[in-house]
């Protein structure tokens, strides 16, 4: 049963971080709208408003792919869920220590990414950074097609035939796809060490050698450059 004995820094935080949700989400809605409008640019009118209204909907859509609103909504939710249920063992015990609302709030900052505890040393950084730009070089062409379209349809390039679009289409899907099967495994390489890092340098659970541990199995699961032999075991 809720008293309303907590302290009134906690319950400010959780609506801090419910407020955060909903504008983060609200940044999602307006990144998807936006990519909308950018398909739908060549029915706006030739005019200064409606080159206004497409850079903004190419403005829109470019905060949703950089900006990632929906992980950091999520982010803020999870905060919000520590925040409360701290809120409501707090006041359903009256015997609790209100150290329990500070270590609540302290993973909620941690949730959230606003106090970075450590650094994280260079060669894990490295180590994930190569194996992004090895998932970039395979999805580039497709990305390089569909700019190439994007561009096309925004700036109505007069010369731009039919068939082009249907060819770049087709480039698009079929790099698409091979980058699907090929990045699997360098993104789930990726992946391990995102997540170590995380616990490293946020939630203060890990020590060096669990970064150690992580570069190794994302060694292992990541496939060899080409040109590179791998260690015999």
């Amino acid at each position: 049963m809720e008293t309303g004995t907590a302290p009134r820094w906690i319950r400010k935080m959780e609506k801090r971080c419910h407020r955060a949700r909903w504008m983060w989400v609200c940044v999602s809605v307006l990144g998807w709208l936006g990519w909308l409008g950018s398909m739908l640019s060549r029915q706006m009118p030739d005019t200064a408003w409606g080159n206004v209204l497409r850079v903004a909907c190419l403005a829109a859509f470019v905060a949703l792919l950089v900006l990632a609103p929906g992980k950091r909504a999520r982010r803020c939710e999870m905060a919000a869920r520590t925040l409360n249920t701290a809120i409501v063992r707090y006041e359903a015990s009256p015997a609790r220590p209100e150290s329990v609302l500070a270590e609540a709030g302290q993973r909620a900052r941690e949730i959230l990414r606003l106090e970075r505890i450590r650094t994280a040393p260079a060669w894990i950084g490295d180590q994930r950074r190569s194996y992004r730009l090895r998932i970039l070089g395979w999805i580039s062409p497709a990305l390089l097609a569909l700019a190439f379209a994007a561009a096309a349809v925004v700036l109505r390039w007069q010369w731009v035939q039919p068939w082009h679009g249907a060819v770049l289409l087709a480039v698009f899907i079929l790099y698409s796809v091979g980058s699907l099967f090929g990045t699997r495994k360098l993104m789930k390489a990726r992946d391990i060490l995102g997540q170590a890092m995380e616990r490293y340098e946020y939630e203060s659970a890990a020590v060096e050698s669990d970064l150690d541990e992580a570069g190794q199995r994302a060694s292992e699961v990541a496939p060899p450059r080409s040109g590179r032999r791998q260690p015999a075991a």
